[in-house]
């Protein structure tokens, strides 16, 4: 039997693999990479790793931000993001811009080498964060910056999502530790030997304009790994009782989500 972390990180590359198309049509996540990149106050020509990169939420605004001058290198451990985003990339013309398959945990670059490293919504899902976060300060340069963001409270009225899916057995998980308190994002970083910990936060009313919109923002990320143990026939009854119970919901414009996040940044000395 494979140790829990591998199996999760084959889990988490499967399924990442898998949903690669969809989750390119999550509309949350460029307007939570463009903050980020704005915090992080990226100069032209910088030197950027954008670590999980995931279909480019981070890495084109980043790769905007630094210009035909600079470099970013997006890394994911799905094979199936990387190839995805690689092709935008030369669909975009950016030849400051790449993206390959590499695991966070062991970053397969030189000490000192990045300007910035960050990261949009993925260190919950490391087995090992405090590896994969001393690996971030490894290729950083003295005096640089770490820039992440992780998720905070979860919208209430949502809840029933979680309940009906734990009646199903469609649950399986695939986090390794929650960063949803500004005490444990500290923490954290602080063991990593990062310093100057400044962490903000930000809240979007996200409106999905219907049913289907908000089932492939699910079916997209790693709550994909629960549902895909469901039978055909339980799966399709899932679906459609989480439309009935969507309803009462409704409003005129669609159906809203409050989404909470961090984002911190950190130095290293």
């Amino acid at each position: 039997m494979k140790p829990d972390s591998q199996f999760k990180k084959d889990t988490l590359q499967g399924v990442f693999t898998r949903s690669a198309s969809s989750y390119g049509h999550i509309r949350y996540f460029p307007i939570f990479g463009e903050w980020l990149v704005e915090t992080a106050q990226i100069p032209e020509g910088a030197t950027v790793l954008d670590v999980a990169c995931g279909r480019g939420a981070v890495l084109f605004p980043a790769a905007q931000r630094i210009g035909a001058s600079g470099k970013v290198i997006g890394i994911d451990l799905a094979e199936g993001m990387a190839r995805e985003t690689q092709a935008e990339i030369q669909r975009r013309g950016l030849a400051q811009a790449e993206a390959r398959q590499m695991d966070a945990e062991n970053l397969n670059f030189p000490d000192s080498f990045f300007d910035f490293v960050l990261c949009g919504f993925s260190v919950q899902f490391f087995p090992h964060l405090h590896r994969a976060l001393e690996e971030f300060r490894r290729v950083l340069k003295p005096n640089r910056q770490v820039v992440v963001t992780t998720w905070g409270d979860d919208d209430p009225g949502w809840d029933w999502f979680d309940n009906l899916r734990t009646e199903y057995g469609a649950v399986l998980r695939l986090g390794s530790q929650s960063l949803n308190t500004a005490e444990e994002i500290q923490k954290w970083f602080s063991q990593a030997g990062l310093a100057d910990i400044q962490v903000t936060t930000k809240s979007v009313d996200m409106v999905f304009r219907d049913e289907e919109e908000w089932w492939n923002v699910e079916w997209s990320i790693s709550g994909r790994a629960g549902l895909e143990n469901l039978t055909t026939e339980k799966f399709n009854e899932f679906k459609a009782e989480c439309f009935a119970k969507m309803q009462p919901q409704r409003q005129a414009d669609g159906f809203h989500m409050q989404l909470s996040a961090f984002c911190t940044t950190a130095k290293k000395n």
